[in-house]
């Protein structure tokens, strides 16, 4: 079934989260929208130096969420906590998405924390993603996936450990992400859609949206962007390709 369009509403008191994966596009975008909400932010990332965001109400801790003392520390006092970690393709094994999602959940249970919002791939899931008629079933579906396995191999078993968990979880599934200047409509599903692109600045306003109203309690669900389309090829080029120099 398809949600209809939506976007973020504004809460009616403020939460304090904890983001996970903080340096990233979608990291970044959550934060700066959690923050223009009023809520308060402790920003995880393994590299604190290289975010200039500066706000009463953000909190910037160095953290690595595959180390139990870490996100216990980055957890201490939350509401909810949100996951936008990644990593560029690689061919070596990849295992932060299942050791993290490990980690995170412990300490979430550990100390009574219910709400956790997370973030994989549409191509998990093969019928989820997009094959962008022949062009797409030819050539741009086998190299993301030739490009992309051991990743996506890693965020499956993520799922896996998230959807066992007892905890009150969202996991979204976006397919190729790319940045525009701020939020806009977009399309929630909790069936395959078969979109192409996603904006990052969508899906982060989609995830607060879930912290805030609950929508979808134990769901994977698909997000697509139903303003700005960028060339997928390009999206490969700089998010996958260019990252791995």
């Amino acid at each position: 079934m398809t949600d209809e369009p939506s976007s973020t509403p504004a809460p009616a008191s403020a939460l304090r989260l904890t983001v996970f994966g903080a340096n990233g596009g979608t990291g970044r975008a959550v934060v700066e929208q959690a923050l223009d909400a009023g809520h308060v932010v402790t920003a995880v990332t393994r590299h604190p130096e290289q975010i200039a965001l500066s706000h009463p109400a953000l909190t910037v801790l160095r953290g690595d969420a595959t180390v139990s003392g870490d996100v216990r520390a980055a957890i201490d006092g939350s509401d909810a906590v949100l996951s936008a970690l990644g990593v560029p393709y690689s061919r070596q094994p990849i295992t932060l998405y299942s050791r993290s999602a490990v980690r995170i959940i412990d300490e979430m249970q550990r100390v009574g924390i219910r709400r956790f919002v997370a973030v994989t791939s549409s191509a998990v899931d093969p019928d989820g993603h997009p094959e962008g008629g022949i062009v797409g079933k030819v050539l741009i579906g086998p190299l993301i996936h030739r490009l992309g396995h051991t990743m996506y191999e890693d965020m499956s078993r993520m799922e896996e450990i998230v959807a066992g968990s007892d905890l009150d979880w969202t996991i979204f599934r976006p397919p190729a992400l790319f940045d525009k200047a701020g939020p806009g409509p977009t399309n929630v599903s909790t069936e395959p859609d078969r979109a192409r692109f996603a904006a990052r600045q969508d899906l982060a306003a989609e995830m607060l949206r879930e912290v805030v109203a609950p929508r979808h309690l134990r769901r994977i669900v698909y997000i697509s962007s139903l303003e700005g389309h960028p060339n997928i090829l390009r999206t490969i080029w700089r998010d996958a390709i260019r990252k791995k120099g």
